[in-house]
Parts: C-alpha cells; sequence; structure tokens
C-alpha cells in the first residue's frame, strides 16, 4: 500500500458522503493526482466502496470490516493515553504480541487487529475473535501505583468499558465483578489484565479486551447462542467501529486516570449499581475450589463479600463466577 494511502482514507473518511476532487486531496497532501489516483485504486481493490464521477471527484460510500490506521490514530488522537498504535489484520493474540513488544521498550501503546487467531480469555479460555466483527486489542499502561494497588485496576477498567458500550446499546450493560461486561444476562466483553513487575516495581498493565461488535444473532451458534451477545443486537443497526473506538479510549482515559488518582471507594457505590451479581446464588470458583453462596458486599479495597450456603463469609481478590 502507498505511503499516502493513511492520510487519503482518512480524507475520504473526513468528507464521507460528499465528493472531494482528487485535485483537492493532491493540493492538501502535496502530491501529484496521479499519486492520489493510484490510492484510490488500492482502497477500492481491498474493498473500501468509492464513487468516482469526472469533474465531481470521490466520494466514500462504504470502507470494509476493518481496522485503517490513517483512520485509527486521528479517532483517538485527543486522547493522550498512548505514544504509538499498531493495527493488524489478523494476529494470534493481542495479548501475546503486546508482551512481546514490550522487549525493550519503555513505552505506552495499543495493538489493534481486524482477526485473533488463538484469542484468549480469563483462565486460558479460547475466545472467539471472527474478522470484522468485533473489536480485538490489548493496551500497555505503565502506571507508576503500589502493588497492592494493581487488583483494582480491573474495577476502575470495567466500569469505562461498560459505560463505553452503553451509549451504543438500546439495553441496559452491566458489569460482572471483575472482567465481564453484560448486556441483560448475555455477555458482550471480557477483559484480561496482566502484569509486568521487577524487583522496583510495576513495568506494565497490559489489559486485553474484546468486544462482540458487530456480530448478529446468527454469528452465535451453539452455546454461545445463549451465553453471547453483541453491541449490535441490542443497537438495532451496525455500529461505526471507529465512533465506538473513541469512545471507549476516551472512557479507558477517564477511568484510568481515576484510578490512578483516587481509591477505589470512590466508585464502589457506582461499581455496585451497575453490577449483576446481586440477589442471586452463584457459583464461584478461586484456586480451584467451588462452592455456592451469594455475593453481599463489595469492600472499600475491591473485595467481593460473599455468603456460602452455610453462612460462612468469604472475602474473593479474583474467581470464576457462574450466573
Amino acid at each position: 500500500m502507498s505511503k499516502y494511502s493513511k492520510a487519503v482514507v482518512y480524507m475520504l473518511y473526513q468528507y464521507e458522503s460528499e465528493y472531494i476532487s482528487g485535485q483537492f486531496i493532491a493540493e492538501q497532501l502535496s502530491i501529484s493526482r496521479t499519486a492520489v489516483k493510484k490510492v484510490i485504486d488500492q482502497l477500492k481493490e481491498e474493498g473500501c466502496q468509492i464513487e468516482s464521477i469526472n469533474h465531481k471527484g470521490h466520494r466514500l460510500i462504504q470502507l470494509p470490516d476493518k481496522w485503517y490506521k490513517g483512520i485509527v490514530m486521528p479517532t483517538i488522537q485527543s486522547q493522550h493515553l498512548f505514544e504509538h498504535v499498531d493495527v493488524f489484520d489478523q494476529v494470534e493474540s493481542t495479548q501475546l504480541l503486546a508482551k512481546q513488544k514490550l522487549v525493550g521498550n519503555t513505552d505506552t501503546f495499543l495493538i489493534l487487529s481486524d482477526e485473533q487467531t488463538k484469542g484468549k480469555g480469563r483462565f486460558n479460555r479460547p475466545w472467539a475473535s471472527a474478522k470484522g466483527k468485533g473489536l480485538w486489542m490489548s493496551i500497555v499502561l505503565r502506571p507508576d501505583v503500589p502493588f497492592d494497588t494493581i487488583t483494582k485496576f480491573n474495577l476502575f477498567m470495567a466500569l469505562g468499558i461498560r459505560d463505553a458500550i452503553q451509549q451504543f446499546s438500546k439495553s441496559d450493560v452491566s458489569v460482572k465483578w471483575p472482567n465481564d461486561i453484560y448486556i441483560n444476562n448475555q455477555k458482550v466483553c471480557g477483559f484480561l489484565t496482566e502484569m509486568v513487575a521487577n524487583s522496583d516495581g510495576i513495568e506494565a498493565v497490559i489489559c486485553g479486551i474484546g468486544i462482540n461488535m458487530n456480530q448478529e444473532p446468527s454469528d452465535f451458534t451453539g452455546e454461545l447462542a445463549q451465553k453471547a451477545t453483541s453491541i449490535r443486537i441490542h443497537k438495532k443497526d451496525k455500529v461505526n467501529r471507529y465512533d465506538f473506538l473513541e469512545v471507549l479510549i476516551s472512557q479507558i482515559e477517564y477511568r484510568y486516570k481515576q484510578f490512578i488518582k483516587e481509591p477505589f471507594s470512590s466508585i464502589r457505590d457506582e461499581y455496585i449499581a451497575t453490577s449483576n451479581i446481586w440477589h442471586k446464588q452463584l457459583r464461584f470458583t478461586e484456586n480451584n475450589v467451588q462452592f455456592k453462596g451469594e455475593a453481599i458486599d463489595i469492600d472499600d479495597n475491591g473485595f467481593l463479600i460473599v455468603l456460602d450456603e452455610n453462612k460462612q463469609q468469604h472475602q474473593l481478590m479474583s474467581a470464576d463466577i457462574e450466573l
């Protein structure tokens, strides 16, 4: 792809539904009209629906279901979380790639991929990452915080992700402590946080996020038909991936700043109000120990308080919960 493709596709996206001339694009980018035509032809070949009319110019009708770095970068440039962004057509796992890129790297960054072939969730469970259907990404942050506060990171992130999804969903969006986001009784998002540290402190936090964005009901088969959902199903039309990404990164940045500056107690009531685990019998698994019980509270340190069937109280830091 031409080195000018990022700029051209972003200009077409900016002026979507309007015609812009090849001459205008050429002047803005200080390139020839021949170079513009070459890029336009390349974009059409890879699936961009662009209408080109003599004496009127080019009009973007529809982008393919993929990420274009030329649009991603300007979309999130108002946020200041990441020093660079990498966009891929396909990776085994954005989380694995983020770990590999940490070697010799002190940046904060975001990795975004159209598809994952070996996506994983918590407890090493496979995560279906269909091409063009969802948002599959990992973010690398460098919080200068004590070890004992990092367990609260997930709780702040959960609210940020939940709030972003709620802006696009007509149905209520809730949090399942500590790492899942639900719409009604079906999972729409899971995220996984891993920490890299040494004797001096935390080097990095890697947060992998998988969000079902544009799947339709027919995309979920077998058990997933009952357990999974997407934003589109509850929005009633297709989600603009760039609009959603912009909102998501904005909400993540907001909650990350809260995490750095404030204790969990400052968001505890909000977190409780958006949680979906109350007033029901649940199955809990922590450190291979399984029991049934009822979640009754979250304390100021983010620990879940559970009363089991024998009326014994448990304080959980990270557990698997079956609704």
